[in-house]
């Protein structure tokens, strides 16, 4: 008798064990953001822009799919060569394709290298960097 116990007490945990061990149903993974495509309208990307003071407003243009959660916009400006910081007003996050953005504080006759790194609101690994240098012309 005691064998027959021990049997159904082994084929009652197996049983278990088969029934917990099913299958589930696949879980989908989240579908990807389209990656982040970018113009700045007029600046001459990657090249020299004349500023014709201290403050210059330029576009930045998503040219994608603009993501559900929108874009953050960050703007450093550091004078080339020097170094030295310009601080610049925050933008903020945005769900329009097409965000003005202004620089402040540029004096005359400095160079400023702008770096604009547009990241989604989403996913913060869906970025791009811009890069310009801007020069205020004025006679100030």
């Amino acid at each position: 008798m005691p064998l027959k116990s021990y049997l159904f007490t082994v084929l009652a945990l197996l049983a278990l064990t088969f029934s917990a061990c099913k299958k589930k149903g696949a879980i989908e993974p989240k579908p990807e953001e389209e990656g982040l495509k970018v113009t700045l309208e007029n600046v001459a990307e990657g090249q020299y822009t004349a500023s014709p003071g201290s403050s210059y407003t330029f576009q930045v243009k998503i040219d994608s799919k603009m993501p559900d959660a929108g874009v953050n916009i960050k703007v450093d400006a550091i004078t080339d060569p020097g170094g030295v910081v310009f601080p610049q007003n925050p933008v903020a996050p945005s769900k329009d394709s097409v965000i003005n953005v202004t620089l402040v504080g540029l004096e005359a006759p400095r160079t400023v290298k702008v770096t604009i790194t547009i990241t989604s609101g989403g996913n913060e690994n869906n970025k791009i960097v811009k890069t310009f240098w801007i020069t205020n012309k004025s006679d100030e």
